[in-house]
């Protein structure tokens, strides 16, 4: 695996139980398909699918934490992931976006960053928590990171469990999953700023 400066991969942060867990609940989560270009004014083909978590009118504004909290009982196992994650940071944190992404063949994300304003940038943060149970290395669906002269800088391949931290807002995309892929490739996703310590 490749990490730049901007990415950390954990493999051990969330245990068996919590992984299988995890892994389970995200494999039978409904998904609603999403038409970028009637929302943001992309092409065509920029489709997605994915499953809202907690999520706010207010956008990257908004503190979705307590959402996290008030989610059915076969849903805690989210909110235990994302207080190991808050865990592993040095300070505060908070939440503005949590969904579960999934991608098939043919509808792989487009490279893009998940805030705009650049000035913001170096405060943010996305993890990513791969949900499959099992991935094979001939599925692809890498997610690759790029630096400001659009080089990979990161990549990492799906694994059962694996954690991947992305500080700073760079540009990134989850590839395609391969024709032989018998699946989609879930990601849960968590999106989130540093926060000042006092």
């Amino acid at each position: 695996m490749l990490t730049g400066p901007s990415v950390q991969v954990l493999d051990d942060l969330l245990d068996d139980a919590l992984r299988d867990e995890l892994i389970e609940t995200m494999s039978w989560m409904p998904m609603y398909f999403l038409n970028r270009k009637e929302r943001y004014g992309s092409h065509d083909l920029d489709v997605h699918w994915y499953y809202p978590i907690a999520v706010s009118d207010d956008g990257d504004r908004a503190d979705v934490e307590p959402q996290l909290a008030e989610l059915d009982d076969n849903l805690q196992c989210i909110t235990r992931c994302w207080n190991l994650i808050k865990a592993s940071y040095p300070h505060p944190l908070r939440l503005y976006d949590c969904l579960l992404s999934a991608n098939a063949f043919g509808t792989e994300g487009g490279v893009h960053r998940d805030i705009g304003a650049a000035a913001a940038r170096p405060r943010h943060h996305t993890v990513l928590v791969y949900c499959n149970a099992r991935w094979d290395i001939a599925w692809a669906g890498e997610t690759l990171v790029f630096d400001d002269d659009h080089e990979v800088i990161a990549a990492v391949r799906p694994k059962p469990g694996r954690v991947m931290k992305i500080a700073g807002d760079p540009l990134h995309v989850g590839r395609s999953v391969s024709r032989t892929c018998p699946s989609d490739r879930r990601v849960l996703v968590f999106k989130f700023w540093a926060l000042p310590v006092d």
